[in-house]
């Protein structure tokens, strides 16, 4: 019996580990699937990849731009991004509305869109990393050496993708089955995008440019800190805070308003997230804040309700001519007069009690002011002596009395 117990517990242990183990690996995005998921946009300038990679967490509110943009269609990037300014969008997705080909993309594959977000959160040092991973292969691919307007410097072993032209962004297009070179897992094939019609690229030419972006709208305030392996945003939600001008990378990271970027829950729009920690780590931090606010939404619920029952008192009081004293409101305790006049209870034992107390204080008051004539007196020790002796005299006088007594009991008892 004991032994199949043990075999029990152990067959148990083993299928809660198992489980625990297969549940972490399917909610952990393996190295081939991070490759595969960044391989159309790893080569992308920074700035806009930081955009997209924000953005990607919440894909609600792409699927909203988008379909806003398409209505809007005919008018140029500023008046795109002038107009979103009000809604209640992230600061990355407004950015993205001027990029209309970005936009669409990011709209036409939302699984891809949510993966990428998802991954995002998951683990953002580990999806920097493989962007590192897949730009360092398409250097050696010898593709870098082709992006005619992109700045492409090294930083610690990192490689920094910058537009040329001041405040001109382009967006870049690349076949990501010929820019990385030989692709190490077969299994998971890059993402492909097939290009429109006009597009055409080769292994000489490998990169097709669109028209440049010129910002003159709210869009330099991200960048990545690529040695922390995070992104760093520069106070997007703050309205008084635009940049429309393109500063130094360096200056966002090293800015004493910059920030690591954190993700808010309510521009997620009700999405499910990936796996259960995600939802537990956001969403429990959303019942967190709606839990307080419906504390301190009841609090002030409250203090309304007791000024309002003070008001009315208040009145009552007036009303019935009872003089009102000072603080007695809002101390929350009702006038002493009125209290009388409705022959309350407890007023009595109230009473009583400050009577004896009174009594108590005068006698005190006399014992001092003897206390005090005496000492003054010079023959006051002398007198107090001679009360102690005295008092001891009586005493004996009493103590030999019954003495006395007891033994003339006694005699005559034993006479009899």
């Amino acid at each position: 019996m004991k032994n199949f117990i043990f075999l029990f517990a152990m067959f148990f242990a083993t299928l809660i580990s198992f489980t625990a183990s297969s549940e972490q690996e399917e909610q952990q995005f393996s190295d081939a699937q991070l490759a595969q998921i960044l391989a159309p946009i790893a080569l992308y300038p920074d700035s806009l990849l930081t955009h997209i990679l924000i953005a990607s967490t919440y894909p609600l509110e792409i699927v909203e731009a988008h379909r806003w943009l398409k209505k809007n269609e005919g008018k140029s990037p500023k008046q795109l991004a002038n107009s979103v300014q009000d809604f209640d969008w992230d600061a990355s997705v407004k950015a993205l509305v001027a990029f209309e080909r970005v936009l669409g993309r990011l709209n036409e594959d939302l699984s891809w869109t949510q993966q990428l977000g998802d991954a995002f959160l998951h683990d953002e040092a580990r999806l920097l990393e493989s962007i590192q991973a897949l730009r360092s292969q398409a250097k050696l691919a010898g593709s870098l050496a082709s992006m005619d307007n992109m700045d492409v410097s090294y930083e610690e072993n990192n490689i920094v993708i910058e537009p040329r032209e001041k405040e001109i962004v382009y967006v870049p297009y690349y076949d990501t089955r010929r820019v990385y070179g030989v692709w190490h897992w077969s299994a998971y094939p890059p993402v492909y995008w097939s290009p429109h019609h006009s597009i055409h690229v080769s292994h000489y030419s490998p990169f097709y440019w669109h028209s440049g972006i010129h910002i003159s709208f709210n869009y330099f305030f991200s960048s990545f800190h690529w040695h922390n392996r995070h992104v760093l945003v520069h106070n997007p939600y703050r309205s008084h805070y635009r940049y429309y001008h393109q500063r130094p990378r360096r200056s966002i990271s090293s800015g004493g308003y910059a920030k690591r970027w954190s993700h808010q829950p309510s521009h997620r729009r009700g999405v499910a997230y990936r796996t259960k920690h995600l939802s537990h780590k956001y969403q429990g931090k959303r019942v967190k804040m709606h839990d307080a606010n419906k504390k301190l939404h009841f609090s002030q619920k409250s203090k309304a309700q007791r000024s309002q029952a003070q008001r009315q008192l208040k009145a009552r009081l007036s009303a019935q001519g009872t003089p009102l004293r000072n603080n007695t409101l809002n101390r929350g305790k009702e006038n002493k007069a009125f209290s009388a006049k409705k022959g309350d209870s407890h007023t009595a034992p109230k009473q009583r009690y400050a009577s004896v107390t009174s009594k108590k204080v005068q006698k005190n008051a006399q014992v001092k002011s003897v206390y005090r004539e005496g000492v003054t007196n010079k023959n006051f020790k002398q007198a107090q002596r001679a009360s102690v002796n005295k008092r001891k005299q009586q005493v004996n006088q009493k103590s030999r009395k019954l003495v006395r007594n007891h033994h003339s009991k006694m005699t005559r008892a034993h006479q009899k």
